[in-house]
């Protein structure tokens, strides 16, 4: 009987985001329900979610390995070049389509958020969860590719789960200052979206960060993503852990993530107002 006299009060945004962890645990069934509505939506919308999230990256590796095979090409990468390129893409596209997701979903909810009171950053959360099943599917093989190649991770796998953190961070933060920017530059989307396709290549996704020249390495890793792809593999792979990068990333993500959520308490209404 106690939940059912709960009141909330609705008060008008401050200057800062103030979150009450209250507020957002009352609502931890909303939160589940629209995880669980997005997943299913995307086992609805294709067949063959599960082979579309494998073949993706596999058919990247295809390519790669065998331009590797041919031009004998030499990548500075010491674990078998397949699991490289693999481990790579299924975190790239994870941040990726999360980071678009985000920012697209004020529009993605409209129905919702106009016409009932939820906590501000619900929704922006949502694809952060929810697109964890995609990554999580699309590792099956990555694993299965481990055991193959005799390849096993180390002491340091402790550190999977806070890149991966660090990866959600920057991919919420990104799209947050995407969707506030958008508000404005409406075909600023598109060019987002090409631009993260664009990033995939100047990131150590495909390729290593050992074929850059030396003298723009500097350059190179102020990438924040060149951390959290380093740290995603050191810690699957056991390799030594590229701690100077990965805390710069670290250090990256949260100026993004502190400017996303100010913009997104800057221009929330304005948002709300353009659907």
């Amino acid at each position: 009987m106690a939940d059912r006299d709960t009141v909330t009060r609705i008060t008008p945004a401050g200057r800062f985001m103030v979150i009450d962890p209250q507020e957002y645990w009352n609502a931890r069934y909303m939160f589940s329900m629209l995880v669980w509505k997005k997943i299913r939506a995307s086992f609805g919308e294709m067949y063959f979610w599960f082979v579309w999230l494998c073949a993706r990256p596999l058919v990247y590796v295809l390519i790669f390995g065998l331009f590797k095979r041919w031009s004998e090409a030499k990548t500075g990468v010491e674990i078998p070049y397949t699991l490289y390129i693999y481990s790579g893409l299924i975190l790239w596209y994870y941040f990726m389509e999360t980071a678009i997701d985000v920012s697209v979903n004020i529009k993605a909810n409209a129905s919702l958020i106009t016409k009932i009171y939820i906590p501000r950053l619900l929704t922006p959360t949502v694809p952060l969860v929810a697109n964890l099943m995609d990554l999580a599917i699309s590792a099956i093989p990555l694993a299965i590719m481990m055991i193959y190649f005799g390849v096993y991770p180390g002491w340091s796998i402790l550190m999977v789960l806070p890149t991966l953190a660090l990866v959600m961070l920057m991919s919420l933060g990104t799209g947050l200052v995407i969707a506030a920017v958008t508000l404005r530059l409406r075909d600023f989307q598109k060019v987002f979206e090409f631009t993260l396709y664009l990033a995939m290549f100047v990131s150590p996704v495909i390729f290593s960060p050992k074929m850059i020249p030396e003298q723009f390495h500097v350059v190179y890793h102020l990438n924040p993503m060149v951390g959290a792809l380093t740290g995603w593999r050191a810690s699957l792979f056991g390799e030594s852990f590229p701690w100077e990068v990965w805390l710069y990333s670290l250090g990256f993500t949260t100026i993004v993530v502190f400017l996303g959520l100010y913009l997104y308490m800057r221009y929330e209404h304005e948002l709300v107002e353009a659907i």
